[in-house]
């Protein structure tokens, strides 16, 4: 038995069928109570459960424990970047990683899934990419980019090596790429909006951040792509190591983006930034630029074999084929 919290999202819900698929059992939880549409078929057949609370509450996160006695608990819970103010996302974050880490603890939870992202190393310098697990993460920063949610994902890293180190929890932390695809509910990220655009037949929003450059992007990754490789390590018999990298390997620019959404729907354009005016502010207070910021992923695929099995062109395509036929 699976456990997946925050499970009713976009990476919970491709998880829980990647899963699924390979014959496992799995609870996912959530707080909207809607049933999770990627998952209406294994939930009529009895493979996913789906359970409503709020992570912030000890008795009910302990309780799901207590009743449904998982080997495995994954954690794909998070807020959009910048949606609460600083205190209340603090205190929200850090309470539901304890009650989930004190619940495992207390039920001999076998191993502990954690997702953190690309956004942990955020503050490095172009230097030191490609990003790899080894390295030492700066914990203060200057720069900030709205779709940034490195506060968080350094806080609960160091929360969860205290429970590995300090309790002996067997806690793995994988620290995904930006990621789009089916399910993604705020339409931040570039891939979601031009495609929502093109689909609506209207400009682009570029109110968060301004027009980006063409030349300039970041570490991007269909979900499904993402969701194999959350299987990988949660089914692993043993693995090496407590922190894996996990997306393209690569940075994806948005120009490439770009042309890839052009191209599954014809007739939509898209106008970026060239590179010679990558610096010049598009309004005051835009924020900085991704510098192409990527990581390396040896390490899960040398070890657990794992290889991005779509293309820019192929994800956007299947993205924009589903946005078709549901609700934007």
């Amino acid at each position: 038995m699976i456990i997946i919290f925050g499970g009713t999202g976009m990476l919970g819900q491709h998880t829980a069928r990647e899963l699924v698929d390979k014959g496992q059992t799995v609870v996912v939880t959530g707080v909207r109570r809607q049933t999770p549409s990627l998952l209406t078929d294994a939930i009529r057949r009895n493979q996913v459960f789906v359970e409503y609370l709020d992570l912030t509450d000890p008795h009910a996160v302990m309780g799901l424990v207590a009743r449904y006695k998982p080997d495995v608990i994954i954690d794909t819970a998070g807020y959009a970047p910048k949606l609460l103010r600083p205190a209340a996302e603090v205190r929200a974050r850090v309470t539901a990683q304890l009650n989930l880490l004190e619940a495992a603890k207390l039920y001999g939870v076998d191993r502990v899934v954690l997702t953190s992202s690309s956004d942990a190393y955020w503050g490095l310098g172009p230097e030191f990419l490609p990003l790899r697990e080894d390295m030492p993460v700066p914990l203060q920063e200057d720069d900030d980019n709205f779709i940034v949610q490195s506060w968080a994902k350094k806080t609960l890293e160091i929360v969860a090596n205290l429970y590995r180190r300090q309790e002996g929890l067997n806690i793995v932390t994988v620290r995904c790429s930006g990621m789009f695809g089916p399910g993604y509910r705020t339409f931040l990220n570039l891939p979601s909006r031009l495609i929502r655009a093109g689909l609506a037949g209207t400009a682009p929003d570029f109110s968060k951040g301004g027009v980006p450059s063409a030349d300039d992007g970041y570490d991007q990754t269909y979900v499904k792509d993402i969701a194999h490789g959350m299987g990988l390590v949660v089914r692993a018999p043993k693995l090496n190591h407590s922190v894996y990298n996990l997306g393209s390997g690569r940075s994806t620019t948005y120009g490439e983006i770009a042309r890839a959404v052009e191209k599954a729907i014809p007739g939509f354009k898209v106008e970026l930034r060239s590179a010679t005016h990558a610096t010049q502010a598009t309004s005051p207070g835009r924020e900085v630029n991704m510098g192409n910021f990527h990581m390396d992923i040896s390490r899960i695929g040398d070890e657990l074999g794992y290889v991005p099995r779509y293309s820019i062109e192929q994800s956007i395509a299947e993205y924009a084929d589903w946005l078709r036929t549901h609700d934007m």
